[in-house]
Formats: C-alpha cells, sequence, structure tokens
C-alpha cells in the first residue's frame, strides 16, 4: 500500500541561480558537515528517492524560503514556478525590519505569483529585537490583511532567552487574529541527549509550547530533529510529537522532512558522502519518511489521525487544492 504524503517544510537548491549566502562555506553557519548539503536539490530527487521502495508517494510540498535571494524574494519563487511542479505552495523570505512602504511594495510584487501562500523572517536569536520593532509590529498588521495568510514562526521555545519575547509574541499573535502563525521544528525542544531532557529546557519548551497552543490560529510543524541533535533517536521524535499533539491536537499538527537538512541527521549522516553526489542522499529523503511511519507515536494512530499528520492538515491549511488526493 502506498501512502500519500504532503511535505510543509522543504527546500530546493539551485546555485547557479539563487544566491544562498548562508550554503557557502565561508559563511555560517560553520557547520562541519556543511558540505553534504552544498550541491543542488530538485523535486526530481526526491521522486527518484521515492520510488526506490515505492511505498511513499509525493502528493504535494511546500517550498520554504532558503536564502535564494533575500534582497529580492520574489526572485525565488519566480525560479519555484519555473519547475514543473503542480503540487506545490511556497513561503517567502521578507524583511519585517523594512519601513512599512518598502515591506509593502514587496509584499505587493510577491502576491503576484500563484504559489505564494506565505512568508518568513527567521527569528532565532534575534526574536525579541524584531518584535519590539515598530515597524515589524506594522508590517505584521499589512500581513494581517491578507486573506488566508501564513506567518512561518521560527524560534528557540527552550532558550531563557525566550522568556522575555513570549509577552511581545502572544500579543503579536493576539493582535493578527487573521494571520496563521506556524511554528517550525517543534520550537527547538532540547535534544534528547541533554542531561536537562527532563529538566529546565523541556519544562520551559512544554510551558511556551502550551501557551502558543492557547491561540486557534496557531499551529506546529514537527521537524528539523538534525537542527538539535544529528544523531537524534526516533524515541525522541515520538516524545516530543506526542506532546505537540497533546498541547495542539491532531487538527493543528504537520509533519515535515526539512530536507534536504534532514539528510545531515540520524542515520544520513553515518553513510551519507557528499563527494558521492546524490546517489546515496536520494535514497535518504524515504528513509527519513520511513522512520516517521515506523515511529511509536505513528504506529499508535488511527488512520484518519495519521493521515492528518502526514497530509490532510498541509492540504488545507497551506491550500493546497491541486494536490493528487
Amino acid at each position: 500500500m502506498t501512502i500519500k504524503i504532503i511535505d510543509p517544510h522543504l527546500h530546493l537548491f539551485n546555485r547557479s541561480r539563487g544566491d544562498y549566502h548562508w550554503l557557502k562555506t565561508q559563511n555560517p553557519p560553520f557547520w562541519s558537515d556543511k558540505s553534504i548539503i552544498q550541491q543542488d536539490f530538485s523535486i526530481d530527487d526526491i521522486n527518484k528517492s521515492l520510488l526506490v521502495n515505492n511505498k511513499i508517494k509525493l502528493s504535494g510540498f511546500i517550498h520554504i524560503e532558503a536564502g535564494f535571494d533575500n534582497t529580492q524574494p520574489w526572485r525565488e519563487l519566480e525560479y519555484i514556478e519555473s519547475l514543473d511542479c503542480q503540487s506545490n505552495r511556497t513561503i517567502a523570505s521578507i524583511d519585517l525590519l523594512a519601513t512599512p512602504e518598502h515591506f509593502q511594495a514587496t509584499l505587493k510584487r510577491l502576491q503576484q505569483y500563484q504559489s505564494l501562500i506565505g512568508a518568513r523572517h527567521i527569528f532565532d536569536e534575534q526574536a525579541y529585537t524584531i518584535l519590539a520593532n515598530h515597524h515589524a509590529q506594522q508590517n505584521f498588521a499589512s500581513l494581517n490583511e491578507v486573506t488566508d495568510f501564513i506567518f512561518e514562526l521560527q524560534l528557540p521555545l527552550a532558550d531563557e532567552s525566550t522568556l522575555k519575547v513570549m509577552p511581545l509574541l502572544r500579543e503579536t499573535i493576539s493582535n493578527n487574529s487573521q494571520l496563521r502563525f506556524i511554528i517550525n521544528h517543534a520550537g527547538f525542544p532540547p535534544k534528547v541527549s541533554s542531561k536537562d531532557i527532563n529538566g529546565d529546557a523541556w519544562i520551559l519548551w512544554q510551558q511556551h509550547i502550551t501557551e502558543l497552543a492557547k491561540f486557534p490560529n496557531v499551529f506546529i510543524k514537527c521537524s528539523g530533529w538534525e537542527m538539535q541533535d544529528r544523531q537524534y533517536k526516533m524515541s525522541w521524535f515520538s516524545k516530543v510529537t506526542r506532546f505537540c499533539l497533546k498541547m495542539f491536537s491532531v487538527e493543528r499538527v504537520m509533519l515535515a522532512s526539512n530536507f534536504p537538512l534532514c539528510l545531515l541527521g540520524n542515520k544520513c549522516g553515518n553513510k551519507l558522502d557528499s563527494n558521492l553526489g546524490n546517489e546515496l542522499t536520494n535514497k535518504d529523503y524515504e528513509s527519513y519518511w520511513q522512520d516517521i511511519l515506523e515511529s511509536d507515536v505513528i504506529k499508535l494512530c488511527g488512520e484518519k489521525e495519521k493521515s492528518a499528520l502526514l497530509y490532510h492538515n498541509a492540504l488545507h491549511i497551506y491550500q493546497l487544492s491541486n494536490a493528487e488526493r
């Protein structure tokens, strides 16, 4: 039986057309295994990997901005829409710190592209600075006026620095109730190997997830495990996902890959050789999803719940009307 999925968080790279400042060796992040992803990745690479066992079918995907050209973010949408992809939406890069006039001009230009469904300005450690900025709050109000628009929310919810961020974040979400906020990578829960997994960091992450889950316009994507722990265990995946399901309910949780960065993690990091090209890379996208399907938390889900997490939630939240059903 072939299982259909919609991947709501992946990135396609074309280094000859885009800038990808962060992917270059001389620029941060300075990961020792960065060479693994310093290559082009296309939707064909993903589809070839899924043909290995033909048990999983990618019926749609959401391309999340990948630093193609953050000064002219519409160029990335132009690139994605030039591909032969029928069932996808795009999250564009946008600068919340821009003047409202410049921000609105950029937003208007982005809206010319059919695949646009939302935008992202990565918060990470700059969350407080961004949210406290007057221009940023004005720009959030502009996004709130766009029908069915999404803002991808990326920040570390297990970090003590987030304590001073949360009041501003709650106020922003409350003031922009028509805008859908989607937490990226489960808010970066503390890694399983940490001595703090059942201590302060874990409790803090749970507290912030619980607070954000109270807002009906907030959703969460469980992915990016490799960003916290290259050798993560699926028991950690199940623990985190189970808590997200408890707080958000099955209707507001999505499972995603973070491809190609997922190739940095787990068993992929042990067997992937960047000098061998895409042959091994192609196999590991399928392996990522197979691990999820075999995890404890998914095995305990009924068919309806499993379909919601893997397919239907992303279909409705990102409005993929042309996805294969």
